[in-house]
Protein backbone atom coordinates (compact mmCIF):
# COMPACT_ATOMS: atom_id res chain seq x y z
CA UNK A 1 0.00 0.00 0.00
CA UNK A 2 1.39 3.39 -1.01
CA UNK A 3 1.77 6.41 1.21
CA UNK A 4 -0.99 8.20 -0.68
CA UNK A 5 -3.37 5.34 0.05
CA UNK A 6 -2.60 5.63 3.76
CA UNK A 7 -3.41 9.32 3.58
CA UNK A 8 -6.68 8.46 1.87
CA UNK A 9 -7.49 6.02 4.68
CA UNK A 10 -6.76 8.68 7.31
CA UNK A 11 -8.93 11.18 5.44
CA UNK A 12 -11.78 8.71 5.11
CA UNK A 13 -11.79 7.43 8.69
CA UNK A 14 -10.59 10.60 10.41
CA UNK A 15 -13.72 10.78 12.56
CA UNK A 16 -13.10 7.39 14.17
CA UNK A 17 -9.39 8.16 14.55
CA UNK A 18 -10.08 11.45 16.30
CA UNK A 19 -12.77 9.78 18.41
CA UNK A 20 -10.46 7.03 19.64
CA UNK A 21 -7.73 9.58 20.31
CA UNK A 22 -10.12 11.60 22.46
CA UNK A 23 -11.24 8.44 24.21
CA UNK A 24 -7.61 7.65 25.01
CA UNK A 25 -7.07 11.15 26.42
CA UNK A 26 -10.29 10.94 28.47
CA UNK A 27 -9.33 7.51 29.79
CA UNK A 28 -5.91 8.84 30.81
CA UNK A 29 -7.52 11.80 32.55
CA UNK A 30 -9.95 9.52 34.36
CA UNK A 31 -7.05 7.35 35.50
CA UNK A 32 -5.30 10.42 36.88
CA UNK A 33 -8.42 11.48 38.77
CA UNK A 34 -9.22 8.12 40.36
CA UNK A 35 -5.62 7.13 41.17
CA UNK A 36 -4.41 8.44 44.55
CA UNK A 37 -1.04 10.21 44.42
CA UNK A 38 2.01 8.30 45.58
CA UNK A 39 5.07 10.05 47.08
CA UNK A 40 8.56 8.58 47.12
CA UNK A 41 11.22 9.54 49.68
CA UNK A 42 14.89 8.58 49.19
CA UNK A 43 17.99 8.25 51.34
CA UNK A 44 21.46 6.75 50.85
CA UNK A 45 23.70 4.58 53.04
CA UNK A 46 27.45 4.39 52.32
CA UNK A 47 29.48 1.31 53.32
CA UNK A 48 33.11 1.53 54.42
CA UNK A 49 35.64 -1.09 55.51
CA UNK A 50 37.99 -0.46 58.43
CA UNK A 51 40.97 -2.72 57.75
CA UNK A 52 44.68 -2.09 56.98
CA UNK A 53 46.58 1.08 56.44
CA UNK A 54 48.34 0.54 53.10
CA UNK A 55 47.03 1.38 49.65
CA UNK A 56 46.52 -2.25 48.78
CA UNK A 57 44.54 -2.74 51.99
CA UNK A 58 42.25 0.16 51.08
CA UNK A 59 41.78 -1.24 47.58
CA UNK A 60 40.85 -4.65 48.93
CA UNK A 61 38.55 -3.02 51.47
CA UNK A 62 36.76 -1.03 48.74
CA UNK A 63 36.19 -4.15 46.67
CA UNK A 64 34.92 -5.95 49.74
CA UNK A 65 32.49 -3.12 50.57
CA UNK A 66 31.18 -3.11 47.00
CA UNK A 67 30.48 -6.83 47.11
CA UNK A 68 28.85 -6.54 50.54
CA UNK A 69 26.64 -3.65 49.39
CA UNK A 70 24.62 -5.92 47.11
CA UNK A 71 24.02 -8.35 49.96
CA UNK A 72 22.96 -5.68 52.44
CA UNK A 73 20.65 -4.15 49.82
CA UNK A 74 18.74 -7.42 49.76
CA UNK A 75 18.68 -7.49 53.56
CA UNK A 76 17.05 -4.05 53.61
CA UNK A 77 13.72 -5.63 52.54
CA UNK A 78 13.78 -8.48 55.06
CA UNK A 79 12.06 -8.68 58.47
CA UNK A 80 15.47 -8.19 60.13
CA UNK A 81 15.34 -4.57 59.00
CA UNK A 82 11.62 -3.93 58.57
CA UNK A 83 10.26 -5.29 61.85
CA UNK A 84 12.14 -2.66 63.93
CA UNK A 85 10.80 -0.02 61.53
CA UNK A 86 7.20 -1.14 62.08
CA UNK A 87 7.67 -1.08 65.85
CA UNK A 88 9.43 2.28 65.83
CA UNK A 89 6.81 4.04 63.67
CA UNK A 90 3.80 2.12 65.01
CA UNK A 91 2.67 1.01 61.55
CA UNK A 92 -0.34 -1.27 61.26
CA UNK A 93 1.14 -3.57 58.66
CA UNK A 94 3.46 -6.51 58.25
CA UNK A 95 7.02 -6.71 57.04
CA UNK A 96 5.88 -8.48 53.87
CA UNK A 97 3.46 -5.68 52.96
CA UNK A 98 5.95 -3.02 53.91
CA UNK A 99 8.57 -4.68 51.71
CA UNK A 100 6.40 -3.89 48.65
CA UNK A 101 6.86 -0.19 49.37
CA UNK A 102 10.64 -0.39 49.90
CA UNK A 103 13.27 -0.42 47.16
CA UNK A 104 17.03 -0.81 47.76
CA UNK A 105 19.40 -0.53 44.82
CA UNK A 106 23.18 -0.42 44.39
CA UNK A 107 24.73 1.46 41.46
CA UNK A 108 27.28 -0.45 39.39
CA UNK A 109 30.75 -0.71 41.04
CA UNK A 110 29.57 1.29 44.03
CA UNK A 111 29.29 0.70 47.77
CA UNK A 112 26.33 3.08 48.03
CA UNK A 113 22.89 1.70 48.88
CA UNK A 114 19.93 3.83 47.67
CA UNK A 115 16.75 3.26 49.71
CA UNK A 116 13.32 4.44 48.50
CA UNK A 117 10.00 4.33 50.35
CA UNK A 118 6.60 4.94 48.72
CA UNK A 119 3.41 6.06 50.44
CA UNK A 120 0.40 8.27 49.79
CA UNK A 121 1.57 10.51 52.67
CA UNK A 122 4.79 12.40 51.87
CA UNK A 123 5.71 12.81 55.57
CA UNK A 124 5.25 9.12 56.28
CA UNK A 125 7.24 8.08 53.21
CA UNK A 126 10.19 10.16 54.45
CA UNK A 127 9.95 8.64 57.94
CA UNK A 128 9.84 5.11 56.56
CA UNK A 129 12.86 5.68 54.30
CA UNK A 130 14.88 7.24 57.13
CA UNK A 131 13.96 4.52 59.62
CA UNK A 132 14.83 1.77 57.12
CA UNK A 133 18.25 3.36 56.66
CA UNK A 134 18.82 3.45 60.46
CA UNK A 135 17.62 -0.13 60.89
CA UNK A 136 19.85 -1.28 58.00
CA UNK A 137 22.86 0.42 59.57
CA UNK A 138 22.25 -1.45 62.84
CA UNK A 139 21.76 -4.73 60.94
CA UNK A 140 25.10 -4.15 59.18
CA UNK A 141 26.84 -3.68 62.52
CA UNK A 142 25.31 -6.89 63.85
CA UNK A 143 25.83 -9.05 60.77
CA UNK A 144 29.29 -7.96 59.63
CA UNK A 145 32.37 -9.76 61.02
CA UNK A 146 34.54 -8.09 63.69
CA UNK A 147 38.13 -7.12 63.35
CA UNK A 148 40.92 -7.73 65.91
CA UNK A 149 39.63 -4.80 67.95
CA UNK A 150 36.11 -6.32 68.14
CA UNK A 151 34.77 -3.67 65.79
CA UNK A 152 32.64 -4.34 62.74
CA UNK A 153 34.65 -4.65 59.55
CA UNK A 154 31.90 -2.96 57.48
CA UNK A 155 30.34 0.23 58.75
CA UNK A 156 27.24 1.88 57.30
CA UNK A 157 26.87 5.65 57.26
CA UNK A 158 23.75 7.63 56.22
CA UNK A 159 25.08 10.16 53.75
CA UNK A 160 21.72 11.41 52.37
CA UNK A 161 18.92 11.66 54.91
CA UNK A 162 15.30 11.34 53.70
CA UNK A 163 13.17 14.48 53.29
CA UNK A 164 9.42 14.69 52.57
CA UNK A 165 8.81 14.91 48.76
CA UNK A 166 6.80 17.83 47.38
CA UNK A 167 5.49 16.29 44.17
CA UNK A 168 3.96 12.87 43.64
CA UNK A 169 5.81 10.32 41.59
CA UNK A 170 2.62 8.60 40.49
CA UNK A 171 0.54 9.25 38.54
CA UNK A 172 2.54 11.55 36.26
CA UNK A 173 0.00 13.86 34.64
CA UNK A 174 1.76 14.85 31.42
CA UNK A 175 3.24 11.45 30.76
CA UNK A 176 -0.07 9.72 31.45
CA UNK A 177 -2.03 12.07 29.16
CA UNK A 178 0.52 11.73 26.38
CA UNK A 179 0.48 7.95 26.72
CA UNK A 180 -3.34 7.91 26.59
CA UNK A 181 -3.42 10.08 23.45
CA UNK A 182 -0.72 7.96 21.82
CA UNK A 183 -2.54 4.72 22.58
CA UNK A 184 -5.85 6.14 21.31
CA UNK A 185 -4.23 7.41 18.12
CA UNK A 186 -2.54 4.09 17.50
CA UNK A 187 -5.82 2.24 18.01
CA UNK A 188 -7.64 4.65 15.67
CA UNK A 189 -5.11 4.33 12.88
CA UNK A 190 -4.89 0.57 13.30
CA UNK A 191 -8.66 0.23 13.24
CA UNK A 192 -8.85 2.41 10.11
CA UNK A 193 -6.29 0.28 8.30
CA UNK A 194 -8.11 -2.87 9.42
CA UNK A 195 -11.45 -1.54 8.20
CA UNK A 196 -9.90 -0.69 4.85
CA UNK A 197 -8.38 -4.15 4.59
CA UNK A 198 -11.72 -5.80 5.44
CA UNK A 199 -13.81 -3.41 3.31
CA UNK A 200 -14.19 -5.07 -0.09
CA UNK A 201 -16.67 -2.55 -1.48
CA UNK A 202 -15.95 -0.45 -4.54
CA UNK A 203 -15.11 3.15 -3.60
CA UNK A 204 -12.80 4.63 -6.22
CA UNK A 205 -11.79 4.12 -9.82
CA UNK A 206 -8.70 2.31 -8.65
CA UNK A 207 -10.89 -0.23 -6.84
CA UNK A 208 -12.69 -0.86 -10.14
CA UNK A 209 -9.47 -1.39 -12.09
CA UNK A 210 -8.21 -3.71 -9.36
CA UNK A 211 -11.40 -5.78 -9.62
CA UNK A 212 -11.71 -5.97 -13.44
CA UNK A 213 -9.44 -5.35 -16.41
CA UNK A 214 -11.67 -2.68 -17.93
CA UNK A 215 -11.36 1.10 -17.87
CA UNK A 216 -13.58 3.47 -15.94
CA UNK A 217 -15.23 5.45 -18.74
CA UNK A 218 -17.19 7.75 -16.43
CA UNK A 219 -17.53 8.81 -12.82
CA UNK A 220 -20.96 10.13 -11.81
CA UNK A 221 -21.23 12.00 -8.50
CA UNK A 222 -23.99 11.24 -6.04
CA UNK A 223 -27.16 13.33 -6.42
CA UNK A 224 -30.11 13.18 -4.04
CA UNK A 225 -32.61 14.35 -6.68
CA UNK A 226 -31.60 11.75 -9.23
CA UNK A 227 -34.14 9.16 -8.07
CA UNK A 228 -37.08 11.58 -8.29
CA UNK A 229 -36.01 13.31 -11.52
CA UNK A 230 -33.31 11.35 -13.33
CA UNK A 231 -33.16 13.45 -16.53
CA UNK A 232 -30.31 15.66 -15.37
CA UNK A 233 -29.53 17.15 -18.77
CA UNK A 234 -33.02 18.68 -18.85
CA UNK A 235 -33.37 19.50 -15.17
CA UNK A 236 -29.91 21.04 -14.70
CA UNK A 237 -28.11 21.25 -18.06
CA UNK A 238 -25.11 23.20 -16.69
CA UNK A 239 -24.55 21.22 -13.50
CA UNK A 240 -21.56 19.05 -12.68
CA UNK A 241 -23.71 15.96 -13.14
CA UNK A 242 -24.66 16.98 -16.68
CA UNK A 243 -21.04 17.62 -17.59
CA UNK A 244 -20.08 14.19 -16.31
CA UNK A 245 -22.69 12.57 -18.56
CA UNK A 246 -21.39 14.56 -21.51
CA UNK A 247 -17.87 13.34 -20.72
CA UNK A 248 -19.26 9.80 -20.59
CA UNK A 249 -20.90 10.36 -23.98
CA UNK A 250 -17.54 11.43 -25.43
CA UNK A 251 -15.85 8.33 -24.04
CA UNK A 252 -18.50 6.06 -25.52
CA UNK A 253 -18.19 7.62 -28.97
CA UNK A 254 -14.68 6.17 -29.25
CA UNK A 255 -16.31 2.74 -29.42
CA UNK A 256 -18.29 3.80 -32.50
CA UNK A 257 -15.43 4.52 -34.90
CA UNK A 258 -16.63 2.00 -37.49
CA UNK A 259 -19.64 3.38 -39.35
CA UNK A 260 -20.59 0.06 -40.91
CA UNK A 261 -21.35 -1.53 -37.54
CA UNK A 262 -24.48 -0.69 -35.50
CA UNK A 263 -23.88 1.25 -32.30
CA UNK A 264 -26.14 -0.61 -29.91
CA UNK A 265 -25.15 -1.61 -26.38
CA UNK A 266 -26.63 -2.84 -23.13
CA UNK A 267 -26.43 -0.85 -19.89
CA UNK A 268 -26.46 -3.19 -16.90
CA UNK A 269 -25.07 -3.62 -13.39
CA UNK A 270 -24.07 -6.34 -10.99
CA UNK A 271 -26.84 -5.76 -8.46
CA UNK A 272 -30.16 -4.03 -8.23
CA UNK A 273 -30.23 -0.36 -7.21
CA UNK A 274 -26.91 0.74 -8.70
CA UNK A 275 -28.51 3.44 -10.88
CA UNK A 276 -28.16 1.76 -14.29
CA UNK A 277 -31.52 3.08 -15.52
CA UNK A 278 -30.74 6.71 -14.73
CA UNK A 279 -27.33 6.30 -16.40
CA UNK A 280 -28.95 4.82 -19.52
CA UNK A 281 -31.52 7.63 -19.70
CA UNK A 282 -28.94 10.40 -19.42
CA UNK A 283 -26.60 8.75 -21.93
CA UNK A 284 -29.51 8.67 -24.39
CA UNK A 285 -30.26 12.34 -23.76
CA UNK A 286 -26.58 13.25 -24.07
CA UNK A 287 -26.26 11.48 -27.43
CA UNK A 288 -29.48 13.03 -28.70
CA UNK A 289 -28.28 16.44 -27.53
CA UNK A 290 -25.64 16.50 -30.25
CA UNK A 291 -28.18 15.76 -32.97
CA UNK A 292 -28.02 11.96 -33.23
CA UNK A 293 -31.11 9.83 -33.62
CA UNK A 294 -31.18 7.76 -30.44
CA UNK A 295 -33.50 4.99 -29.30
CA UNK A 296 -33.76 4.01 -25.63
CA UNK A 297 -35.18 0.51 -25.00
CA UNK A 298 -36.35 -0.69 -21.60
CA UNK A 299 -35.43 -4.39 -21.65
CA UNK A 300 -35.52 -4.79 -17.86
CA UNK A 301 -38.61 -6.94 -17.85
CA UNK A 302 -38.29 -7.65 -14.12
CA UNK A 303 -38.58 -4.10 -12.78
CA UNK A 304 -38.99 -1.64 -15.69
CA UNK A 305 -38.53 2.00 -14.64
CA UNK A 306 -38.05 4.08 -17.79
CA UNK A 307 -41.76 4.64 -18.41
CA UNK A 308 -42.18 5.75 -14.80
CA UNK A 309 -39.20 8.11 -14.86
CA UNK A 310 -40.14 9.71 -18.20
CA UNK A 311 -43.91 9.57 -17.55
CA UNK A 312 -44.63 7.59 -20.72
CA UNK A 313 -47.23 5.04 -21.69
CA UNK A 314 -46.28 1.52 -20.64
CA UNK A 315 -49.29 -0.52 -21.76
CA UNK A 316 -47.58 -1.31 -25.07
CA UNK A 317 -43.89 -1.64 -25.65
CA UNK A 318 -41.08 -4.15 -26.10
CA UNK A 319 -43.04 -7.22 -25.04
CA UNK A 320 -45.88 -6.22 -27.37
CA UNK A 321 -43.48 -6.16 -30.31
CA UNK A 322 -41.73 -9.40 -29.33
CA UNK A 323 -45.10 -11.15 -29.07
CA UNK A 324 -45.90 -9.90 -32.60
CA UNK A 325 -48.92 -7.94 -31.45
CA UNK A 326 -47.67 -4.57 -32.76
CA UNK A 327 -45.01 -3.06 -34.97
CA UNK A 328 -42.05 -1.29 -33.45
CA UNK A 329 -42.91 1.95 -35.26
CA UNK A 330 -46.34 1.94 -33.66
CA UNK A 331 -45.17 1.66 -30.04
CA UNK A 332 -41.96 3.72 -30.13
CA UNK A 333 -42.71 7.01 -28.38
CA UNK A 334 -41.06 10.21 -29.60
CA UNK A 335 -40.13 12.93 -27.11
CA UNK A 336 -39.52 15.58 -29.76
CA UNK A 337 -36.54 17.05 -31.62
CA UNK A 338 -33.29 16.92 -29.68
CA UNK A 339 -34.56 14.11 -27.46
CA UNK A 340 -34.33 10.33 -27.77
CA UNK A 341 -37.12 8.05 -28.85
CA UNK A 342 -38.22 5.53 -26.24
CA UNK A 343 -39.47 1.96 -26.47
CA UNK A 344 -40.87 1.12 -23.05
CA UNK A 345 -41.05 -2.39 -21.64
CA UNK A 346 -44.74 -3.00 -22.13
CA UNK A 347 -46.56 -5.57 -19.99
CA UNK A 348 -44.30 -7.66 -17.74
CA UNK A 349 -44.17 -11.22 -19.13
CA UNK A 350 -43.90 -14.46 -17.16
CA UNK A 351 -40.83 -15.54 -19.18
CA UNK A 352 -38.51 -12.51 -19.57
CA UNK A 353 -35.38 -14.63 -20.16
CA UNK A 354 -36.88 -16.30 -23.22
CA UNK A 355 -38.19 -13.05 -24.67
CA UNK A 356 -35.05 -10.92 -24.46
CA UNK A 357 -32.92 -13.81 -25.70
CA UNK A 358 -35.21 -14.77 -28.55
CA UNK A 359 -34.55 -14.44 -32.26
CA UNK A 360 -37.30 -11.80 -32.47
CA UNK A 361 -35.24 -9.62 -30.11
CA UNK A 362 -32.24 -9.90 -32.42
CA UNK A 363 -34.35 -8.99 -35.44
CA UNK A 364 -35.80 -6.01 -33.58
CA UNK A 365 -32.35 -4.72 -32.65
CA UNK A 366 -31.14 -5.13 -36.21
CA UNK A 367 -34.20 -3.30 -37.50
CA UNK A 368 -33.95 -0.29 -35.20
CA UNK A 369 -30.16 -0.10 -35.64
CA UNK A 370 -30.76 0.65 -39.33
CA UNK A 371 -32.87 3.69 -38.45
CA UNK A 372 -31.07 5.04 -35.38
CA UNK A 373 -27.47 6.11 -34.92
CA UNK A 374 -27.42 4.75 -31.36
CA UNK A 375 -29.58 2.17 -29.60
CA UNK A 376 -29.29 1.95 -25.81
CA UNK A 377 -30.81 -1.04 -24.04
CA UNK A 378 -31.48 -0.91 -20.29
CA UNK A 379 -31.37 -4.48 -19.02
CA UNK A 380 -31.76 -6.37 -15.76
CA UNK A 381 -28.83 -6.77 -13.31
CA UNK A 382 -26.40 -9.58 -14.05
CA UNK A 383 -26.07 -11.50 -10.80
CA UNK A 384 -29.69 -11.93 -9.61
CA UNK A 385 -31.16 -13.07 -12.96
CA UNK A 386 -29.94 -14.43 -16.31
CA UNK A 387 -31.92 -12.04 -18.56
CA UNK A 388 -28.96 -9.89 -19.56
CA UNK A 389 -26.71 -12.85 -20.33
CA UNK A 390 -29.26 -14.06 -22.89
CA UNK A 391 -29.56 -10.55 -24.37
CA UNK A 392 -25.92 -9.44 -24.73
CA UNK A 393 -25.11 -11.73 -27.71
CA UNK A 394 -27.51 -9.58 -29.77
CA UNK A 395 -25.71 -6.25 -29.14
CA UNK A 396 -22.27 -4.88 -29.96
CA UNK A 397 -21.18 -4.04 -26.43
CA UNK A 398 -21.95 -3.96 -22.72
CA UNK A 399 -21.61 -0.94 -20.43
CA UNK A 400 -21.47 -1.89 -16.76
CA UNK A 401 -22.56 0.42 -13.94
CA UNK A 402 -20.97 0.02 -10.50
CA UNK A 403 -22.40 1.91 -7.54
CA UNK A 404 -19.73 3.21 -5.18
CA UNK A 405 -19.92 1.91 -1.59
CA UNK A 406 -22.53 -0.69 -2.57
CA UNK A 407 -21.17 -3.32 -4.94
CA UNK A 408 -18.19 -5.34 -3.75
CA UNK A 409 -15.05 -6.33 -5.62
CA UNK A 410 -16.03 -10.03 -5.87
CA UNK A 411 -19.53 -9.12 -7.12
CA UNK A 412 -18.22 -6.80 -9.85
CA UNK A 413 -15.58 -9.32 -10.86
CA UNK A 414 -18.13 -12.14 -11.01
CA UNK A 415 -20.51 -10.05 -13.13
CA UNK A 416 -17.73 -9.14 -15.58
CA UNK A 417 -16.66 -12.77 -15.87
CA UNK A 418 -20.22 -13.83 -16.71
CA UNK A 419 -20.32 -11.30 -19.57
CA UNK A 420 -16.90 -12.40 -20.82
CA UNK A 421 -18.23 -15.91 -21.31
CA UNK A 422 -20.71 -14.57 -23.90
CA UNK A 423 -17.87 -13.16 -26.07
CA UNK A 424 -19.58 -9.74 -26.12
CA UNK A 425 -17.04 -6.99 -25.43
CA UNK A 426 -17.34 -4.89 -22.28
CA UNK A 427 -17.01 -1.22 -23.21
CA UNK A 428 -16.07 -0.12 -19.71
CA UNK A 429 -17.40 0.58 -16.25
CA UNK A 430 -19.31 3.66 -15.07
CA UNK A 431 -18.59 4.40 -11.41
CA UNK A 432 -21.92 5.75 -10.17
CA UNK A 433 -23.05 7.49 -6.97
CA UNK A 434 -19.55 8.67 -6.08
CA UNK A 435 -19.48 10.59 -2.84
CA UNK A 436 -18.20 14.16 -3.14
CA UNK A 437 -15.23 14.91 -0.90
CA UNK A 438 -13.58 18.20 -0.13
CA UNK A 439 -10.21 18.82 -1.65
CA UNK A 440 -8.87 19.93 -4.96
CA UNK A 441 -12.12 19.04 -6.78
CA UNK A 442 -14.31 21.10 -4.46
CA UNK A 443 -13.60 24.30 -6.39
CA UNK A 444 -14.65 22.47 -9.57
CA UNK A 445 -18.04 21.65 -8.07
CA UNK A 446 -18.33 25.17 -6.68
CA UNK A 447 -17.63 26.72 -10.09
CA UNK A 448 -20.32 24.73 -11.86
CA UNK A 449 -22.87 25.23 -9.08
CA UNK A 450 -22.32 28.97 -9.20
CA UNK A 451 -22.42 28.91 -13.00
CA UNK A 452 -25.69 27.04 -12.92
CA UNK A 453 -27.22 29.59 -10.54
CA UNK A 454 -25.97 32.42 -12.72
CA UNK A 455 -27.50 30.79 -15.79
CA UNK A 456 -30.88 30.51 -14.11
CA UNK A 457 -30.69 34.18 -13.12
CA UNK A 458 -29.81 35.18 -16.66
CA UNK A 459 -32.84 33.33 -17.99
CA UNK A 460 -35.09 35.27 -15.63
CA UNK A 461 -33.44 38.52 -16.65
CA UNK A 462 -33.90 37.72 -20.32
CA UNK A 463 -37.62 37.29 -19.76
CA UNK A 464 -37.78 40.87 -18.47
CA UNK A 465 -35.58 42.34 -21.23
CA UNK A 466 -38.34 43.84 -23.46
CA UNK A 467 -39.91 45.78 -20.59
CA UNK A 468 -36.51 47.02 -19.39
CA UNK A 469 -35.63 48.14 -22.92
CA UNK A 470 -38.88 50.07 -23.28
CA UNK A 471 -38.38 51.79 -19.94
CA UNK A 472 -34.86 52.86 -20.92
CA UNK A 473 -36.12 54.32 -24.23
CA UNK A 474 -38.88 56.25 -22.50
CA UNK A 475 -36.39 57.64 -19.99
CA UNK A 476 -34.02 58.76 -22.77
CA UNK A 477 -36.87 60.49 -24.62
CA UNK A 478 -37.85 62.31 -21.43
CA UNK A 479 -34.27 63.51 -20.98
CA UNK A 480 -34.11 64.71 -24.60
CA UNK A 481 -37.36 66.61 -24.12
CA UNK A 482 -36.07 68.32 -20.98
CA UNK A 483 -32.83 69.29 -22.74
CA UNK A 484 -34.75 70.75 -25.68
CA UNK A 485 -36.94 72.83 -23.37
CA UNK A 486 -33.82 74.33 -21.82
CA UNK A 487 -32.52 75.32 -25.27
CA UNK A 488 -35.78 76.97 -26.28
CA UNK A 489 -35.20 79.65 -23.65
CA UNK A 490 -32.28 81.05 -25.67
CA UNK A 491 -33.28 80.41 -29.28
CA UNK A 492 -36.20 79.87 -31.59
CA UNK A 493 -36.24 76.30 -32.78
CA UNK A 494 -37.61 75.01 -36.06
CA UNK A 495 -41.25 74.07 -36.36
CA UNK A 496 -40.22 70.43 -36.62
CA UNK A 497 -38.35 70.54 -33.35
CA UNK A 498 -41.21 72.39 -31.72
CA UNK A 499 -43.43 69.59 -32.88
CA UNK A 500 -41.10 67.17 -31.13
CA UNK A 501 -41.55 69.09 -27.92
CA UNK A 502 -45.29 68.54 -28.18
CA UNK A 503 -44.94 64.76 -27.89
CA UNK A 504 -47.63 63.75 -25.48
CA UNK A 505 -47.58 60.98 -22.90
CA UNK A 506 -49.26 58.60 -25.31
CA UNK A 507 -46.01 58.34 -27.29
CA UNK A 508 -44.05 57.31 -24.20
CA UNK A 509 -46.84 54.95 -23.19
CA UNK A 510 -46.62 53.31 -26.62
CA UNK A 511 -42.87 52.91 -26.24
CA UNK A 512 -43.34 51.25 -22.83
CA UNK A 513 -45.76 48.74 -24.31
CA UNK A 514 -43.29 47.85 -27.10
CA UNK A 515 -45.73 49.24 -29.67
CA UNK A 516 -43.55 51.53 -31.78
CA UNK A 517 -45.79 54.39 -33.05
CA UNK A 518 -45.41 56.62 -36.10
CA UNK A 519 -42.82 59.28 -35.44
CA UNK A 520 -43.64 62.82 -36.64
CA UNK A 521 -41.64 63.72 -39.74
CA UNK A 522 -40.65 67.03 -38.23
CA UNK A 523 -38.38 65.16 -35.84
CA UNK A 524 -36.87 63.07 -38.59
CA UNK A 525 -36.15 66.15 -40.72
CA UNK A 526 -34.70 68.32 -38.02
CA UNK A 527 -32.87 66.11 -35.54
CA UNK A 528 -29.49 66.44 -37.26
CA UNK A 529 -30.14 69.94 -38.52
CA UNK A 530 -30.63 71.70 -35.17
CA UNK A 531 -27.69 73.92 -34.27
CA UNK A 532 -27.19 75.26 -30.79
CA UNK A 533 -26.95 79.09 -31.11
CA UNK A 534 -23.97 81.03 -29.91
CA UNK A 535 -24.27 83.29 -26.92
CA UNK A 536 -25.94 86.49 -28.32
CA UNK A 537 -24.20 89.81 -27.60
CA UNK A 538 -26.42 91.67 -28.07
CA UNK A 539 -29.20 89.04 -28.38
CA UNK A 540 -30.58 88.61 -31.87
CA UNK A 541 -33.42 86.42 -33.10
CA UNK A 542 -32.18 83.05 -34.24
CA UNK A 543 -32.49 82.31 -37.95
CA UNK A 544 -34.71 79.38 -38.86
CA UNK A 545 -32.84 76.32 -40.01
CA UNK A 546 -33.32 74.95 -43.53
CA UNK A 547 -35.42 72.16 -42.28
CA UNK A 548 -38.04 74.63 -41.13
CA UNK A 549 -38.79 75.67 -44.68
CA UNK A 550 -39.05 72.07 -45.72
CA UNK A 551 -41.15 70.94 -42.85
CA UNK A 552 -43.60 68.49 -44.35
CA UNK A 553 -47.22 68.45 -43.46
CA UNK A 554 -47.77 64.71 -44.20
CA UNK A 555 -45.32 62.09 -42.88
CA UNK A 556 -45.27 58.46 -41.82
CA UNK A 557 -42.64 55.75 -41.20
CA UNK A 558 -42.68 52.15 -42.25
CA UNK A 559 -40.07 51.18 -39.65
CA UNK A 560 -39.39 52.27 -36.02
CA UNK A 561 -37.93 55.80 -35.98
CA UNK A 562 -34.18 56.34 -35.56
CA UNK A 563 -32.38 59.61 -34.82
CA UNK A 564 -30.47 59.89 -38.10
CA UNK A 565 -30.89 61.73 -41.37
CA UNK A 566 -30.81 58.49 -43.31
CA UNK A 567 -33.89 57.26 -41.50
CA UNK A 568 -35.62 60.54 -42.15
CA UNK A 569 -35.00 60.13 -45.84
CA UNK A 570 -36.84 56.84 -45.89
CA UNK A 571 -40.03 58.22 -44.41
CA UNK A 572 -43.13 58.31 -46.62
CA UNK A 573 -45.82 60.90 -46.60
CA UNK A 574 -49.30 60.85 -45.12
CA UNK A 575 -51.62 63.23 -43.30
CA UNK A 576 -49.68 64.71 -40.33
CA UNK A 577 -51.36 64.50 -37.01
CA UNK A 578 -49.49 67.53 -35.69
CA UNK A 579 -51.94 69.83 -37.42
Amino acid sequence: MEFREYLAILRKYWISIVGLTLIGAIAAGAYILVTPPVYTARCQVYLTVSMGSSVSDFAQGSNYATSQARSFAEIARTPVVLDPVIRQLGLETTSAKLATKITATVPTNSSLIAISARDDDPELSAKIAQQVALSLREAINRLTPLDTNDKPVVVGTIVTPAVPPTTPTSPRVLQTLFLGVLIGLALGVGLAVLRKALDIRIHTSKDVTNAVDYPVVGSIPRDQDLAANPVVLVRAPTSVLSERFRQLRTSLLFFNIEDDKPFNFVVTSSLEGEGKTSVAINIAYALAEQGDRVLLIDADLRRPRIAHYLQLESEAGLTTVLLNRARADDVIQSLGPGYPDVLTSGPIPPNPVELVGSHRMKLLLDQVSDHYQAVIVDSAPLLPVADTLSLVPHVSGVLMVAAAEKVTVPELSSAAESVERTSTPIMGVVLNQVRRHGGRHSSYYYYYDQHESATKLSVEEVKETPDSFAEEMAQELAELKAEALAKVKTSEMSPGFNAALKLDDDFIADISSNDMPTVPAEILADVDEVVEPEEPNPPEPAKPVKAAAKAPTKTTAKTPAKSSTKTAGKATTKESSTK
